[in-house]
């Protein structure tokens, strides 16, 4: 089979490998229907991460697809299901995947797809995937849901559901900021916040494009440069950029909340005394997956979130590579690969 793989910085190739096969009784093999880029996969392919070094490895952690196979332990998921894959590998069982933590799962720690971590588990860009404890990893999609705008469910799209919903719990009349920079997780953020916590939000940014789409999606939109408010109950940091950060620190209410969906490779200064006096509750840490997949999907279902709005293109399986590497990829570009 073809797996996309990370060469180098702005270099992609298909490779011929060998299909993955089932392992354990729990295990299932998926075939993509249509596959995504994490704003992650960007920074790698632009030489903004430590894992640009590393090639040549598979690409891609966000997709969904129909199941082909099943192991003999499998009593959920069966042959025929159109599914969304958890980006991350994990259990389900253990300890931390009991609190809902699995991106922390205690059997498999850092593994997932499409980064050299932990296993080799392949890429979502691959045509054929090997999912473990697949009645766990797998969350089927709604019927009569188009599945290709579904591609980022297992993590951007479902991340935008876990880093809100919990946080303004019990809160009357939440005032959201999101504050964009990495691609389309701010967008997905936005549109959780105005549709699912019927939030005012404000959207922050200097990209037109996506400015325009936080716009359609419900939110203000502001420019980042600009003044901004500093009474919100949530701020979201989905920039990467540490005077962006900065700003979402500074801007919740005494006792907010700021949750950072950003990768930040770097050491960040932190304005420590401005949080003290503030009483600021910051979170930073990857997102967790499956539990947050299936109230995700529920919304869609409903028509509720409209993740139609943050693609930003569809294209072939075949133009992977030169789509990723040239400056149309956009914030959330779609490869659908065909039966």
């Amino acid at each position: 089979m073809k797996s996309l793989m990370f060469v180098a910085p702005g270099q992609l190739r298909f490779d011929e490998v060998d299909a993955p096969t089932l392992v354990e009784g729990t295990d299932a093999l998926v075939r993509p229907l249509a596959a995504t880029t994490c704003d992650l996969d960007h920074h790698v392919i632009a030489d903004r991460t430590p894992f640009s070094g590393f090639g040549p490895f598979p690409l891609g952690h966000e997709c969904v697809g129909t199941v082909v196979e099943v192991g003999p332990d499998c009593t959920d998921v069966t042959v025929g299901d159109v599914v969304g894959v958890a980006w991350h590998i994990a259990c389900g069982t253990c300890a931390q995947c009991e609190l809902g933590h699995t991106a922390r799962c205690l059997a498999h720690g850092d593994a997932q797809y499409g980064l050299p971590v932990n296993g080799a588990w392949g890429g979502t860009f691959d045509e054929l995937i090997r999912v473990p404890y697949a009645d766990f990893n797998l969350a089927k999609l709604p019927a009569g849901v188009d599945p290709v705008h579904l591609a980022s469910i297992g993590d951007n799209l479902a991340l935008g559901w876990e880093t809100v919903m919990p946080t303004i719990a019990g809160i009357t009349a939440p005032k959201i900021a999101v504050f964009g920079g990495t691609g389309s997780i701010g967008l997905y953020v936005a549109d959780v916040a105005v549709h699912c916590a019927g939030a005012r939000t404000v959207y922050y940014d200097d990209d037109p494009v996506r400015m325009k789409v936080a716009e359609q999606l419900g939110a203000e939109v502001q420019d980042i440069h600009g003044k901004r408010e500093k009474d919100f109950h949530l701020a979201v940091d989905a920039s990467c950029d540490p005077e962006r950060l900065r700003k979402a620190l500074l801007s919740v209410m005494p006792e907010g909340h700021v949750n950072s969906v950003g990768i930040y490779f770097d050491e960040v200064q932190l304005p420590l005394l401005a949080l003290y006096q503030r009483g600021v509750h910051f979170h930073n840490g990857k997102g967790h997956a499956r539990p947050n997949m299936t109230p995700t999907l529920e919304a869609v279902a409903a028509g509720t979130l409209h993740p139609e709005l943050v693609t930003s293109g569809i294209y072939g399986w075949n133009e992977l590579p030169d789509v990723l590497t040239s400056d149309r990829a956009g914030h959330k570009p779609i490869f659908v690969l065909d039966s």
